[in-house]
């Protein structure tokens, strides 16, 4: 109950994040993360999973961002083209997701990287035009470009939950 109860959460935190503004997301994420911190992470450890994905969020997105693959009328820091706080929220708040919604993953690499294709590209779809945020054309090629990079990523968060020992055993 508790993976099901996880994946409706952080819906619930994706719908927030895209339609509220940053302040809002911030409110809500911090909201998700303190009942994950007290209802579904199993070790401390898990915090290290959702660091790296705060810093993936800004690395991938910000190069995104700064590439102009991705773009908005929103800049952070003066001309610094950085992702929306409430996009690096989310990118948080899916690291939540390996260790439990996600656990079925484990040790499937393929299968999870068939479904960084699917599920995040169509998330960033999806999400981009609910939050005002303009991929570049062809929108195709880019959808394209956000389906490889999300092949990689969540292979990635898998394996980190094997390497860190945040599978339930």
């Amino acid at each position: 109950m508790k993976p099901l109860i996880n994946a409706i959460l952080f819906q619930i935190v994706w719908f927030v994040c895209l339609l509220a503004g940053n302040a809002w997301a911030l409110v809500a994420t911090l909201v998700y993360l303190f009942l994950h911190d007290r209802y579904f992470m199993q070790t401390r450890r898990e915090w290290r999973l959702l660091f790296t994905f705060l810093a993936l969020g800004v690395v991938i997105d910000g190069t995104l961002f700064h590439i102009e693959v991705f773009s908005s009328n929103v800049t952070l820091f003066g001309q610094t083209k950085l992702p929306p706080i409430w996009l690096l929220c989310l990118w948080v708040c899916v690291g939540t997701l390996f260790a439990h919604s996600l656990a079925f993953l484990r040790s499937r690499y393929v299968l999870s990287a068939l479904m960084g294709v699917v599920g995040p590209t169509m998330s960033y779809f999806a999400g981009a035009n609910l939050a005002g945020i303009s991929l570049s054309e062809p929108v195709f090629l880019t959808l394209f470009i956000v389906a490889i990079i999300w092949s990689l990523v969540l292979p990635l968060g898998v394996w980190l939950c094997e390497k860190w020992a945040l599978f339930q055993k």
